[in-house]
Protein backbone atom coordinates (compact mmCIF):
# COMPACT_ATOMS: atom_id res chain seq x y z
CA UNK A 1 0.00 0.00 0.00
CA UNK A 2 2.89 2.61 0.55
CA UNK A 3 4.89 1.85 -2.66
CA UNK A 4 1.54 2.21 -4.35
CA UNK A 5 0.65 5.38 -2.51
CA UNK A 6 3.54 7.37 -2.11
CA UNK A 7 4.05 7.57 -5.95
CA UNK A 8 0.50 8.50 -6.52
CA UNK A 9 1.49 11.23 -3.92
CA UNK A 10 4.71 12.36 -5.51
CA UNK A 11 2.80 12.95 -8.90
CA UNK A 12 0.09 15.04 -7.78
CA UNK A 13 2.44 17.66 -5.91
CA UNK A 14 3.51 18.22 -9.04
CA UNK A 15 0.03 19.24 -10.34
CA UNK A 16 0.11 22.97 -9.49
CA UNK A 17 3.91 23.20 -9.50
CA UNK A 18 4.20 23.48 -13.43
CA UNK A 19 1.60 25.39 -15.72
CA UNK A 20 -0.15 23.81 -18.96
CA UNK A 21 2.35 21.74 -21.53
CA UNK A 22 1.93 22.20 -25.22
CA UNK A 23 -0.25 19.16 -25.37
CA UNK A 24 -2.46 19.47 -22.76
CA UNK A 25 -5.18 22.23 -24.03
CA UNK A 26 -6.36 19.59 -26.68
CA UNK A 27 -6.36 16.70 -24.59
CA UNK A 28 -8.37 18.06 -22.22
CA UNK A 29 -10.81 20.47 -24.90
CA UNK A 30 -10.98 16.74 -26.43
CA UNK A 31 -12.10 15.31 -23.14
CA UNK A 32 -14.74 17.65 -22.06
CA UNK A 33 -15.76 17.48 -25.89
CA UNK A 34 -16.55 13.70 -25.23
CA UNK A 35 -17.88 14.07 -21.82
CA UNK A 36 -20.12 17.21 -22.83
CA UNK A 37 -21.66 16.71 -26.17
CA UNK A 38 -20.90 13.24 -26.96
CA UNK A 39 -18.70 14.09 -29.69
CA UNK A 40 -15.46 14.12 -30.92
CA UNK A 41 -14.67 16.24 -33.75
CA UNK A 42 -11.60 18.23 -32.20
CA UNK A 43 -8.66 16.09 -32.73
CA UNK A 44 -8.95 12.59 -33.94
CA UNK A 45 -5.23 12.20 -33.60
CA UNK A 46 -5.80 10.87 -29.82
CA UNK A 47 -8.63 8.39 -28.82
CA UNK A 48 -10.85 9.25 -25.88
CA UNK A 49 -10.11 6.86 -23.15
CA UNK A 50 -7.29 9.45 -21.39
CA UNK A 51 -8.90 12.58 -22.21
CA UNK A 52 -12.08 11.22 -20.80
CA UNK A 53 -10.50 10.58 -17.46
CA UNK A 54 -8.88 14.15 -17.63
CA UNK A 55 -13.13 15.65 -17.93
CA UNK A 56 -14.47 13.90 -15.38
CA UNK A 57 -13.52 16.40 -12.52
CA UNK A 58 -14.22 19.38 -14.26
CA UNK A 59 -17.14 18.52 -15.17
CA UNK A 60 -18.03 17.18 -11.44
CA UNK A 61 -16.74 20.63 -10.15
CA UNK A 62 -19.17 22.36 -12.58
CA UNK A 63 -17.80 22.99 -15.51
CA UNK A 64 -20.11 23.39 -19.15
CA UNK A 65 -17.67 24.58 -21.67
CA UNK A 66 -15.54 22.48 -24.17
CA UNK A 67 -12.93 25.11 -24.68
CA UNK A 68 -9.82 23.98 -22.04
CA UNK A 69 -8.32 27.78 -22.18
CA UNK A 70 -11.19 28.91 -20.82
CA UNK A 71 -11.78 26.27 -18.29
CA UNK A 72 -8.07 26.68 -17.20
CA UNK A 73 -8.99 30.01 -16.42
CA UNK A 74 -12.41 29.53 -14.69
CA UNK A 75 -12.99 31.60 -11.50
CA UNK A 76 -9.17 32.90 -12.09
CA UNK A 77 -8.03 29.73 -10.38
CA UNK A 78 -5.82 28.51 -13.13
CA UNK A 79 -3.61 25.91 -10.82
CA UNK A 80 -7.16 24.30 -9.26
CA UNK A 81 -8.52 23.76 -12.58
CA UNK A 82 -5.45 22.23 -14.26
CA UNK A 83 -5.04 20.31 -11.20
CA UNK A 84 -8.63 19.13 -11.52
CA UNK A 85 -7.53 17.88 -15.10
CA UNK A 86 -4.02 16.42 -14.15
CA UNK A 87 -5.64 14.08 -11.46
CA UNK A 88 -7.22 11.65 -13.59
CA UNK A 89 -3.91 10.57 -15.08
CA UNK A 90 -3.56 9.02 -11.82
CA UNK A 91 -5.90 6.20 -12.48
CA UNK A 92 -3.50 4.92 -15.30
CA UNK A 93 -0.47 4.99 -12.59
CA UNK A 94 -2.63 3.50 -10.29
CA UNK A 95 -3.18 0.58 -12.96
CA UNK A 96 0.41 -0.20 -14.31
CA UNK A 97 1.75 0.38 -10.22
CA UNK A 98 -0.35 -2.78 -9.71
CA UNK A 99 -0.12 -4.63 -12.42
CA UNK A 100 4.14 -4.61 -11.95
CA UNK A 101 3.66 -5.91 -8.32
CA UNK A 102 1.01 -8.39 -9.44
CA UNK A 103 3.08 -9.88 -12.47
CA UNK A 104 6.22 -9.12 -10.69
CA UNK A 105 5.24 -11.58 -7.56
CA UNK A 106 3.27 -14.23 -9.81
CA UNK A 107 6.62 -14.98 -11.23
CA UNK A 108 9.46 -14.10 -9.08
CA UNK A 109 8.00 -13.69 -5.42
CA UNK A 110 7.15 -11.24 -2.75
CA UNK A 111 10.14 -9.85 -2.65
CA UNK A 112 11.01 -8.88 -5.76
CA UNK A 113 7.54 -7.78 -6.71
CA UNK A 114 7.56 -5.30 -3.99
CA UNK A 115 11.47 -4.05 -5.22
CA UNK A 116 10.17 -3.58 -8.40
CA UNK A 117 7.05 -1.62 -7.48
CA UNK A 118 9.14 0.41 -5.69
CA UNK A 119 11.89 0.73 -8.74
CA UNK A 120 9.19 1.46 -11.16
CA UNK A 121 7.60 4.03 -8.86
CA UNK A 122 10.36 6.17 -8.55
CA UNK A 123 11.45 6.45 -12.68
CA UNK A 124 11.52 10.33 -13.19
CA UNK A 125 9.96 9.51 -16.51
CA UNK A 126 7.03 7.68 -15.05
CA UNK A 127 6.08 10.04 -12.59
CA UNK A 128 6.59 13.42 -14.81
CA UNK A 129 4.10 12.32 -17.63
CA UNK A 130 1.83 10.95 -15.29
CA UNK A 131 1.47 14.20 -13.66
CA UNK A 132 0.30 15.49 -17.08
CA UNK A 133 -2.82 15.68 -18.63
CA UNK A 134 -1.33 13.99 -21.43
CA UNK A 135 -1.69 10.23 -23.18
CA UNK A 136 1.73 8.44 -22.69
CA UNK A 137 0.76 7.18 -19.58
CA UNK A 138 -2.23 5.60 -20.64
CA UNK A 139 -0.35 4.14 -23.15
CA UNK A 140 1.60 2.55 -21.02
CA UNK A 141 -0.75 1.50 -18.87
CA UNK A 142 -2.83 -0.21 -21.13
CA UNK A 143 0.04 -1.40 -23.20
CA UNK A 144 1.03 -2.95 -19.80
CA UNK A 145 -2.69 -4.17 -19.03
CA UNK A 146 -3.36 -5.98 -22.08
CA UNK A 147 0.26 -8.00 -22.06
CA UNK A 148 -0.86 -9.32 -18.73
CA UNK A 149 -4.04 -10.08 -19.18
CA UNK A 150 -3.23 -11.65 -22.76
CA UNK A 151 -0.04 -14.01 -21.23
CA UNK A 152 -1.86 -14.84 -18.08
CA UNK A 153 -5.60 -15.62 -18.85
CA UNK A 154 -6.65 -17.42 -21.50
CA UNK A 155 -10.43 -16.08 -21.23
CA UNK A 156 -11.21 -14.24 -24.67
CA UNK A 157 -13.68 -11.76 -23.54
CA UNK A 158 -11.08 -10.14 -20.80
CA UNK A 159 -8.53 -10.74 -23.56
CA UNK A 160 -10.44 -8.66 -25.74
CA UNK A 161 -11.96 -5.70 -22.92
CA UNK A 162 -8.13 -5.27 -22.28
CA UNK A 163 -7.26 -4.83 -26.17
CA UNK A 164 -10.30 -2.52 -26.47
CA UNK A 165 -9.30 -0.10 -24.11
CA UNK A 166 -5.65 -0.31 -24.82
CA UNK A 167 -6.61 1.09 -28.50
CA UNK A 168 -8.99 3.46 -26.94
CA UNK A 169 -5.23 4.63 -25.14
CA UNK A 170 -3.23 5.74 -27.75
CA UNK A 171 -2.37 4.47 -31.42
CA UNK A 172 0.94 3.35 -30.49
CA UNK A 173 -0.72 0.72 -28.85
CA UNK A 174 -1.04 -0.79 -32.27
CA UNK A 175 2.50 -1.01 -33.02
CA UNK A 176 3.91 -2.15 -29.39
CA UNK A 177 1.26 -4.87 -28.22
CA UNK A 178 1.34 -7.09 -31.09
CA UNK A 179 5.12 -7.02 -31.18
CA UNK A 180 5.31 -7.91 -27.62
CA UNK A 181 2.48 -10.17 -27.90
CA UNK A 182 4.91 -12.18 -30.63
CA UNK A 183 7.34 -12.33 -28.10
CA UNK A 184 5.30 -14.13 -25.05
CA UNK A 185 3.94 -16.34 -27.88
CA UNK A 186 7.25 -17.46 -29.44
CA UNK A 187 8.79 -17.79 -25.82
CA UNK A 188 6.09 -20.20 -24.71
CA UNK A 189 5.56 -21.46 -28.27
CA UNK A 190 2.22 -22.02 -27.84
CA UNK A 191 -0.50 -20.16 -29.96
CA UNK A 192 -3.94 -18.84 -28.33
CA UNK A 193 -6.66 -20.92 -29.85
CA UNK A 194 -9.05 -19.66 -33.17
CA UNK A 195 -11.82 -19.09 -31.16
CA UNK A 196 -10.58 -17.63 -28.26
CA UNK A 197 -8.99 -14.85 -30.87
CA UNK A 198 -11.93 -14.72 -32.19
CA UNK A 199 -14.11 -14.28 -29.17
CA UNK A 200 -10.90 -11.47 -28.33
CA UNK A 201 -11.20 -9.63 -31.87
CA UNK A 202 -15.19 -9.02 -31.05
CA UNK A 203 -15.22 -7.87 -27.92
CA UNK A 204 -12.17 -5.14 -28.69
CA UNK A 205 -13.70 -3.85 -31.31
CA UNK A 206 -16.75 -3.46 -29.39
CA UNK A 207 -14.86 -1.72 -26.83
CA UNK A 208 -13.41 0.68 -29.05
CA UNK A 209 -16.54 1.84 -30.65
CA UNK A 210 -18.33 2.24 -26.83
CA UNK A 211 -15.50 4.17 -26.43
CA UNK A 212 -16.50 6.63 -29.51
CA UNK A 213 -19.96 6.36 -28.14
CA UNK A 214 -21.49 4.09 -30.67
CA UNK A 215 -21.03 6.75 -33.56
CA UNK A 216 -21.13 5.64 -37.32
CA UNK A 217 -20.82 7.42 -40.27
CA UNK A 218 -18.84 7.60 -43.70
CA UNK A 219 -15.19 8.81 -43.28
CA UNK A 220 -15.56 11.00 -45.65
CA UNK A 221 -18.40 12.51 -43.23
CA UNK A 222 -16.42 12.76 -40.14
CA UNK A 223 -13.37 13.81 -41.82
CA UNK A 224 -15.51 17.09 -42.58
CA UNK A 225 -16.50 17.10 -38.90
CA UNK A 226 -12.76 17.86 -37.97
CA UNK A 227 -11.80 21.04 -36.31
CA UNK A 228 -8.31 22.33 -37.07
CA UNK A 229 -7.78 19.85 -39.76
CA UNK A 230 -6.24 21.20 -43.52
CA UNK A 231 -5.17 18.01 -44.94
CA UNK A 232 -5.53 16.79 -48.04
CA UNK A 233 -7.96 14.21 -46.43
CA UNK A 234 -9.98 16.76 -44.91
CA UNK A 235 -9.58 19.09 -48.50
CA UNK A 236 -11.04 15.42 -50.53
CA UNK A 237 -13.81 14.76 -48.14
CA UNK A 238 -15.06 18.40 -48.47
CA UNK A 239 -14.98 18.12 -52.56
CA UNK A 240 -16.12 14.77 -52.12
CA UNK A 241 -19.77 16.27 -50.95
CA UNK A 242 -20.22 18.14 -53.77
CA UNK A 243 -22.54 16.84 -56.38
CA UNK A 244 -20.40 15.02 -59.27
CA UNK A 245 -17.36 15.05 -57.00
CA UNK A 246 -17.66 11.85 -54.78
CA UNK A 247 -14.33 10.50 -56.96
CA UNK A 248 -12.23 13.14 -54.99
CA UNK A 249 -9.61 10.82 -53.18
CA UNK A 250 -6.45 12.41 -50.84
CA UNK A 251 -4.07 11.18 -53.43
CA UNK A 252 -5.82 13.10 -56.12
CA UNK A 253 -5.88 15.96 -54.20
CA UNK A 254 -1.39 15.82 -53.79
CA UNK A 255 -1.43 15.16 -57.09
CA UNK A 256 -3.05 18.50 -57.79
CA UNK A 257 -0.66 20.17 -55.08
CA UNK A 258 2.16 18.80 -56.81
CA UNK A 259 1.19 20.05 -60.16
CA UNK A 260 0.46 23.34 -59.15
CA UNK A 261 4.08 23.74 -57.43
CA UNK A 262 5.20 22.55 -60.29
CA UNK A 263 3.20 24.57 -62.32
CA UNK A 264 4.11 27.99 -60.14
CA UNK A 265 7.79 26.90 -61.35
CA UNK A 266 6.76 28.03 -64.98
CA UNK A 267 5.19 31.11 -64.02
CA UNK A 268 1.88 29.74 -64.28
CA UNK A 269 -0.37 30.14 -60.59
CA UNK A 270 -4.08 30.02 -59.62
CA UNK A 271 -4.56 27.38 -61.15
CA UNK A 272 -8.59 25.75 -60.02
CA UNK A 273 -8.46 22.09 -58.78
CA UNK A 274 -11.62 21.74 -61.02
CA UNK A 275 -10.23 22.74 -64.08
CA UNK A 276 -6.82 20.74 -63.45
CA UNK A 277 -8.82 17.48 -62.77
CA UNK A 278 -10.53 17.82 -65.99
CA UNK A 279 -7.29 17.39 -67.71
CA UNK A 280 -6.11 14.71 -65.82
CA UNK A 281 -9.09 12.87 -67.54
CA UNK A 282 -11.78 12.89 -64.14
CA UNK A 283 -15.45 14.03 -64.84
CA UNK A 284 -15.30 17.70 -63.39
CA UNK A 285 -18.55 19.39 -64.35
CA UNK A 286 -17.69 22.65 -62.42
CA UNK A 287 -14.57 22.84 -64.80
CA UNK A 288 -13.69 26.58 -66.32
CA UNK A 289 -16.33 27.82 -63.50
CA UNK A 290 -13.87 31.18 -63.44
CA UNK A 291 -14.87 31.44 -67.22
CA UNK A 292 -10.83 31.47 -68.08
CA UNK A 293 -8.64 28.57 -69.00
CA UNK A 294 -6.18 29.11 -66.10
CA UNK A 295 -4.11 26.06 -67.45
CA UNK A 296 -2.89 27.91 -70.01
CA UNK A 297 0.60 28.27 -70.26
CA UNK A 298 0.90 25.26 -67.80
CA UNK A 299 2.95 21.80 -68.26
CA UNK A 300 1.18 19.52 -69.87
CA UNK A 301 -0.85 17.59 -67.20
CA UNK A 302 -0.72 13.57 -66.67
CA UNK A 303 -3.53 11.70 -66.82
CA UNK A 304 -4.87 9.22 -64.52
CA UNK A 305 -4.73 6.05 -64.86
CA UNK A 306 -2.54 3.45 -63.31
CA UNK A 307 -2.98 -0.46 -61.99
CA UNK A 308 -3.88 0.56 -58.77
CA UNK A 309 -6.76 2.73 -60.12
CA UNK A 310 -9.53 0.79 -59.91
CA UNK A 311 -8.64 -0.19 -56.21
CA UNK A 312 -8.36 3.50 -55.17
CA UNK A 313 -11.86 3.84 -57.24
CA UNK A 314 -13.49 1.69 -54.94
CA UNK A 315 -12.07 2.35 -52.00
CA UNK A 316 -12.99 5.77 -52.13
CA UNK A 317 -16.52 4.77 -52.67
CA UNK A 318 -16.34 3.26 -49.90
CA UNK A 319 -14.95 6.03 -48.03
CA UNK A 320 -17.88 8.53 -49.12
CA UNK A 321 -20.98 6.35 -49.13
CA UNK A 322 -20.29 3.47 -46.87
CA UNK A 323 -20.75 4.06 -42.88
CA UNK A 324 -18.59 2.43 -40.77
CA UNK A 325 -18.91 2.81 -36.33
CA UNK A 326 -16.25 5.04 -35.25
CA UNK A 327 -14.65 6.29 -38.22
CA UNK A 328 -13.03 8.96 -35.90
CA UNK A 329 -11.20 5.94 -35.01
CA UNK A 330 -9.80 5.11 -38.50
CA UNK A 331 -9.55 8.88 -39.13
CA UNK A 332 -7.41 8.84 -35.91
CA UNK A 333 -4.98 6.21 -37.16
CA UNK A 334 -5.24 7.72 -40.72
CA UNK A 335 -3.48 11.48 -39.12
CA UNK A 336 -0.82 9.60 -37.14
CA UNK A 337 0.50 7.91 -40.29
CA UNK A 338 0.53 11.03 -42.17
CA UNK A 339 2.11 12.79 -39.27
CA UNK A 340 5.10 10.26 -39.01
CA UNK A 341 5.70 10.04 -42.80
CA UNK A 342 6.17 14.08 -42.96
CA UNK A 343 7.78 13.85 -39.93
CA UNK A 344 8.69 16.08 -36.87
CA UNK A 345 11.03 19.05 -36.70
CA UNK A 346 13.69 17.25 -34.08
CA UNK A 347 17.01 17.59 -32.32
CA UNK A 348 19.04 15.37 -30.46
CA UNK A 349 23.11 15.66 -30.25
CA UNK A 350 23.24 19.11 -31.95
CA UNK A 351 22.14 18.19 -34.89
CA UNK A 352 18.26 18.96 -36.44
CA UNK A 353 16.06 16.39 -38.98
CA UNK A 354 12.16 16.57 -39.82
CA UNK A 355 12.35 12.60 -40.34
CA UNK A 356 14.25 11.82 -37.26
CA UNK A 357 16.75 9.01 -36.37
CA UNK A 358 16.85 5.16 -35.88
CA UNK A 359 18.95 5.60 -32.76
CA UNK A 360 16.62 8.71 -31.20
CA UNK A 361 14.82 6.48 -28.55
CA UNK A 362 17.46 4.40 -27.45
CA UNK A 363 19.73 7.84 -26.58
CA UNK A 364 17.58 9.59 -24.81
CA UNK A 365 16.45 6.70 -23.37
CA UNK A 366 20.32 6.33 -21.99
CA UNK A 367 20.60 9.90 -20.80
CA UNK A 368 16.62 10.26 -19.06
CA UNK A 369 16.63 7.59 -16.89
CA UNK A 370 18.66 7.17 -13.98
CA UNK A 371 22.21 5.27 -14.65
CA UNK A 372 21.19 2.95 -11.20
CA UNK A 373 18.45 1.62 -13.41
CA UNK A 374 19.61 1.55 -17.01
CA UNK A 375 22.56 -1.24 -15.42
CA UNK A 376 20.00 -3.07 -13.11
CA UNK A 377 17.54 -3.33 -16.09
CA UNK A 378 20.21 -4.97 -18.66
CA UNK A 379 21.74 -7.41 -16.54
CA UNK A 380 18.04 -8.50 -15.77
CA UNK A 381 17.46 -9.11 -18.93
CA UNK A 382 20.59 -10.65 -19.33
CA UNK A 383 19.86 -13.25 -16.40
CA UNK A 384 15.81 -13.75 -17.44
CA UNK A 385 17.25 -14.48 -21.03
CA UNK A 386 20.04 -17.23 -19.47
CA UNK A 387 17.72 -18.44 -17.05
CA UNK A 388 14.41 -17.02 -16.75
CA UNK A 389 11.24 -19.34 -17.68
CA UNK A 390 9.46 -18.75 -20.72
CA UNK A 391 7.44 -15.89 -19.41
CA UNK A 392 10.43 -14.38 -17.45
CA UNK A 393 11.78 -14.02 -21.13
CA UNK A 394 8.93 -12.49 -22.49
CA UNK A 395 9.28 -10.03 -19.69
CA UNK A 396 13.19 -9.88 -20.67
CA UNK A 397 12.19 -9.58 -24.57
CA UNK A 398 9.45 -7.37 -24.48
CA UNK A 399 10.41 -3.61 -23.77
CA UNK A 400 13.67 -4.62 -27.24
CA UNK A 401 10.67 -6.04 -29.09
CA UNK A 402 8.94 -2.38 -28.62
CA UNK A 403 11.94 -0.18 -29.14
CA UNK A 404 12.67 -1.85 -32.71
CA UNK A 405 9.23 -0.30 -34.48
CA UNK A 406 10.20 3.08 -32.51
CA UNK A 407 13.21 3.22 -34.39
CA UNK A 408 11.55 3.67 -37.55
CA UNK A 409 9.41 6.37 -36.28
CA UNK A 410 9.81 10.16 -37.87
CA UNK A 411 8.28 11.77 -34.28
CA UNK A 412 11.64 12.35 -32.01
CA UNK A 413 10.09 14.53 -30.24
CA UNK A 414 10.46 12.87 -26.59
CA UNK A 415 10.98 10.01 -24.20
CA UNK A 416 7.39 9.48 -23.77
CA UNK A 417 6.25 7.82 -26.74
CA UNK A 418 8.49 5.00 -25.16
CA UNK A 419 7.05 4.97 -21.99
CA UNK A 420 5.65 1.30 -22.64
CA UNK A 421 8.90 -0.10 -22.22
CA UNK A 422 9.07 0.65 -18.51
CA UNK A 423 6.96 -1.82 -16.47
CA UNK A 424 8.77 -4.36 -18.26
CA UNK A 425 12.40 -3.05 -17.48
CA UNK A 426 11.07 -2.59 -13.76
CA UNK A 427 10.71 -6.39 -13.10
CA UNK A 428 13.96 -6.92 -14.90
CA UNK A 429 15.90 -4.39 -12.99
CA UNK A 430 14.06 -6.02 -9.57
CA UNK A 431 15.63 -9.24 -10.60
CA UNK A 432 19.19 -8.08 -10.80
CA UNK A 433 18.82 -6.09 -7.31
CA UNK A 434 17.44 -9.23 -5.85
CA UNK A 435 20.22 -11.00 -7.71
CA UNK A 436 23.19 -8.56 -7.01
CA UNK A 437 21.52 -8.60 -3.05
CA UNK A 438 22.52 -12.53 -2.80
CA UNK A 439 26.04 -11.99 -4.17
CA UNK A 440 27.38 -8.72 -3.28
CA UNK A 441 25.14 -6.97 -0.29
CA UNK A 442 27.21 -3.78 0.15
CA UNK A 443 26.84 -3.82 -3.54
CA UNK A 444 23.24 -3.99 -3.82
CA UNK A 445 23.01 -1.22 -1.46
CA UNK A 446 24.93 1.38 -2.97
CA UNK A 447 23.41 0.85 -6.51
CA UNK A 448 19.59 1.00 -5.01
CA UNK A 449 20.77 4.08 -2.89
CA UNK A 450 21.75 5.77 -5.61
CA UNK A 451 19.12 5.11 -8.11
CA UNK A 452 16.45 6.44 -4.70
CA UNK A 453 18.62 9.47 -4.34
CA UNK A 454 18.78 10.38 -7.62
CA UNK A 455 14.97 10.34 -8.00
CA UNK A 456 14.44 12.01 -4.62
CA UNK A 457 16.59 15.28 -5.64
CA UNK A 458 14.90 15.63 -9.30
CA UNK A 459 11.61 16.14 -7.43
CA UNK A 460 9.51 17.97 -8.70
CA UNK A 461 11.35 17.92 -12.23
CA UNK A 462 10.86 14.65 -13.37
CA UNK A 463 9.26 15.70 -16.91
CA UNK A 464 12.84 17.63 -17.71
CA UNK A 465 15.15 15.00 -15.71
CA UNK A 466 17.94 14.29 -17.08
CA UNK A 467 20.94 11.51 -15.45
CA UNK A 468 24.63 12.51 -14.28
CA UNK A 469 25.89 11.11 -18.04
CA UNK A 470 24.08 14.35 -19.65
CA UNK A 471 26.16 17.00 -17.82
CA UNK A 472 25.27 20.58 -16.67
CA UNK A 473 23.48 21.41 -20.29
CA UNK A 474 21.04 18.56 -21.10
CA UNK A 475 19.41 21.10 -23.77
CA UNK A 476 22.76 19.60 -26.09
CA UNK A 477 21.23 16.25 -26.02
CA UNK A 478 17.79 16.87 -26.69
CA UNK A 479 14.88 19.30 -26.21
CA UNK A 480 11.39 19.45 -26.68
CA UNK A 481 9.03 17.16 -24.26
CA UNK A 482 12.21 15.55 -22.85
CA UNK A 483 13.14 19.39 -21.34
CA UNK A 484 11.14 22.70 -22.25
CA UNK A 485 7.53 21.52 -22.98
CA UNK A 486 6.44 24.53 -21.30
CA UNK A 487 6.11 23.42 -18.20
CA UNK A 488 8.11 26.34 -16.56
CA UNK A 489 5.53 29.42 -17.10
CA UNK A 490 4.14 29.35 -13.59
CA UNK A 491 7.72 29.83 -12.42
CA UNK A 492 8.55 32.52 -14.31
CA UNK A 493 5.44 34.27 -13.39
CA UNK A 494 5.98 33.80 -9.87
CA UNK A 495 9.47 35.07 -9.67
CA UNK A 496 8.10 38.11 -11.96
CA UNK A 497 5.84 39.19 -9.51
CA UNK A 498 8.28 38.06 -6.60
CA UNK A 499 10.76 40.07 -7.68
CA UNK A 500 8.71 43.33 -8.44
CA UNK A 501 10.21 42.97 -11.86
CA UNK A 502 8.69 45.61 -13.59
CA UNK A 503 9.40 44.67 -17.39
CA UNK A 504 10.72 41.83 -18.79
CA UNK A 505 11.36 40.59 -22.26
CA UNK A 506 10.11 36.80 -23.13
CA UNK A 507 10.47 34.23 -25.73
CA UNK A 508 9.04 31.35 -24.52
CA UNK A 509 7.54 27.68 -25.29
CA UNK A 510 4.48 28.76 -23.71
CA UNK A 511 1.10 31.05 -23.52
CA UNK A 512 2.91 33.78 -21.42
CA UNK A 513 0.10 36.13 -21.87
CA UNK A 514 -2.18 34.39 -20.06
CA UNK A 515 -0.14 35.01 -16.94
CA UNK A 516 -0.25 38.56 -17.06
CA UNK A 517 3.43 39.20 -16.40
CA UNK A 518 4.46 42.97 -17.45
CA UNK A 519 5.76 41.45 -20.39
CA UNK A 520 6.53 42.24 -24.27
CA UNK A 521 7.33 39.49 -26.51
CA UNK A 522 11.56 39.68 -27.35
CA UNK A 523 11.64 39.79 -31.01
CA UNK A 524 14.17 37.07 -32.68
CA UNK A 525 17.04 38.66 -34.24
CA UNK A 526 16.94 42.46 -32.15
CA UNK A 527 18.69 43.01 -29.37
CA UNK A 528 17.00 43.94 -25.89
CA UNK A 529 18.05 45.03 -22.49
CA UNK A 530 16.90 44.64 -18.91
CA UNK A 531 15.08 41.45 -18.16
CA UNK A 532 14.86 38.53 -20.73
CA UNK A 533 13.43 35.41 -20.23
CA UNK A 534 14.40 32.76 -22.91
CA UNK A 535 13.38 28.69 -23.23
CA UNK A 536 15.32 26.05 -24.34
CA UNK A 537 12.81 25.43 -27.12
CA UNK A 538 12.93 28.78 -28.85
CA UNK A 539 16.81 28.95 -28.49
CA UNK A 540 16.47 25.70 -30.57
CA UNK A 541 14.05 26.07 -32.82
CA UNK A 542 11.94 29.02 -34.67
CA UNK A 543 13.27 31.20 -36.98
CA UNK A 544 12.92 30.73 -40.92
CA UNK A 545 15.26 27.76 -41.13
CA UNK A 546 13.49 26.33 -37.72
CA UNK A 547 17.39 26.42 -36.21
CA UNK A 548 16.79 28.61 -33.53
CA UNK A 549 18.65 31.93 -35.09
CA UNK A 550 18.61 35.44 -34.14
CA UNK A 551 19.25 34.85 -30.61
CA UNK A 552 23.32 34.29 -31.04
CA UNK A 553 24.34 37.51 -28.91
CA UNK A 554 23.07 36.10 -26.27
CA UNK A 555 25.75 33.99 -26.30
CA UNK A 556 27.94 36.90 -24.95
CA UNK A 557 26.00 36.94 -21.63
CA UNK A 558 25.68 34.72 -18.73
CA UNK A 559 21.98 33.77 -17.21
CA UNK A 560 21.26 35.40 -13.86
CA UNK A 561 19.90 31.78 -13.11
CA UNK A 562 17.55 29.02 -14.57
CA UNK A 563 13.75 29.43 -13.96
CA UNK A 564 12.90 25.43 -13.40
CA UNK A 565 14.84 23.24 -15.72
CA UNK A 566 13.71 25.38 -19.16
CA UNK A 567 14.11 29.14 -19.25
CA UNK A 568 17.00 31.44 -18.97
CA UNK A 569 16.50 34.40 -17.23
CA UNK A 570 19.40 37.45 -18.39
CA UNK A 571 19.60 40.83 -17.14
CA UNK A 572 21.00 42.90 -20.18
CA UNK A 573 22.22 46.01 -18.56
CA UNK A 574 21.52 49.27 -20.87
Amino acid sequence: MLLTILPLARVATTWRVFSETNDEDAHVSAGLEWMLRGTYDRDAEHPPLARAAFAILPVLSGERGIAAKEYFDRNGDYRHNLALARAGNLIFLLIALVVVAVWAYRLFGTFTALLALALFGALPPVLGHAGLATTDTAAMAMTLLALFVFVRWRNGWLIGLAIGLGLLSKFSFIVFFPVAAVVFIASRRSMPRVLQLAIAAFVAALTVWAGYRFSTGTLAGARSKMVFDESVQLIAAQYARAPGYEWVRPDIVARYRDYAGDAAKHGVSGIDFVDWAKAAGYPSPAAGRSGRDTMIGAPPVERRGGALEPLRALLQRIDVHVPLPAPQFFIGIEKVQRHSSLGHAAFLLGRYSTSGWWYYFPVVFFFKTPLAFVLLSIAGIVLLVRRGDAEGRGIALAPLAMLVPATTSGINIGLRHILPIYPFLAICAAVAAIELWRWKKWAAVIVLAWYFVASAIAHPDYVAYFNEAAGRHPENIAVDSNLDWGQDMLRLADYVKRHHIEHIHVSVFGNWPRFHMPAEELRRGERATGWIAISEMELKFGGANNRGEGYEWLAAYKPVRRIGKSIRLYYIPK
